[in-house]
């Protein structure tokens, strides 16, 4: 297999994991138990915890001069940046709608990494790309029925640092394996990211049900760490913008798991829009050449 098909088997891999973290995430905050502060950060100190372990376990060297730089990047991104507001925003929105509004998150990618990476792209990738885009978020607005959220700023915001993330954690594994990447950018951001749970805990025993529970072991051990295994290595041996089309999918997963978890309507819709976007995502790829 081709190092471009194995980066997009990969790369839909991480996409499946990310499609839970919208509705995980709801649950998580379900009935005002832990406060979006908390799911946030403390997700992100249980990741660190098990990169710690792991790269303890694994005797994994440290980073690199060249590896700190992109290490940060991807703290920024993933670690604080796309996790965050994101949370933030889905006080106020249902899943289904973050999802929709994260469509445009691979065409950041994809601009991002592409200068980052150096990467040469046709003009016909990039009207695939566009066109990936406008297909999903065409839909996603009527889905919303045209409506406009406060919350929709966060999300853009949380999109443009996702971009950064993700193209910075796939060039950090120039350097490093996608655990260790993932591990490390954790790591960095741990300071931060420990007192803010410390301060947002809640202050007296919660008896969580065990749904909420899951839901943030799930958001702390597979969309913060586990699910950036497959995705960095992905992006790193397929290209960061011919994988990152891969994530146009990943909208109709979350609508599809929302759905399941939390009862929130589907339409029929949604299955031709996701064929039209697998098609260009075939049509876009094979119009890349060569970093």
């Amino acid at each position: 297999m081709n190092p471009q098909s194995s980066g997009l088997i990969l790369g839909a891999i991480g996409v499946i994991i990310f499609s839970f973290t919208m509705p995980m995430t709801k649950i998580a905050m379900a009935g005002d138990l832990l406060s979006p502060w908390f799911v946030w950060a403390g997700r992100a100190v249980l990741a660190a915890a098990a990169g710690i372990i792991y790269l303890v376990a694994t005797r994994a060297p440290m980073p690199s001069r060249a590896a700190w730089l992109p290490l940060v990047g991807a703290t920024l991104g993933i670690v604080f940046g796309w996790p965050l507001l994101n949370t933030l925003a889905l006080q106020t929105v249902s899943s289904s709608h973050a999802a929709v509004v994260n469509g445009i998150l691979p065409l950041a990618t994809a601009v991002i990494g592409a200068w980052l990476n150096r990467e040469s792209l046709s003009r016909r990738f990039w009207w695939c790309a566009v066109a990936g885009t406008l297909l999903v978020c065409g839909y996603a607005w009527q889905r919303a029925h045209g409506e406009l959220h406060a919350a929709d700023a966060l999300m853009l915001l949380g999109i443009a640092l996702g971009g950064l993330g993700y193209a910075s954690g796939a060039i950090a594994t120039r350097y490093l394996t996608g655990p260790q990447a993932i591990s490390w950018a954790l790591i960095l951001g741990l300071p931060g990211t420990l007192v803010i749970a410390l301060w947002s805990a809640p202050t007296l025993p919660v008896a969580a049900p065990a749904s909420i529970g899951f839901s943030f072991v799930y958001l702390g051990l597979m969309s913060q760490w586990i699910g950036f295994f497959f995705w960095y290595k992905g992006l790193a041996i397929g290209g960061i913008a011919r994988v990152s089309q891969v994530q146009l999918i990943q909208l109709f997963f979350t609508l599809a798991f929302a759905a399941l978890l939390l009862k929130e309507s589907i339409e029929p819709a949604m299955f031709g829009v996701a064929l039209l976007t697998v098609v260009l995502i075939a049509v876009g790829r094979r119009s890349t050449k060569p970093a």
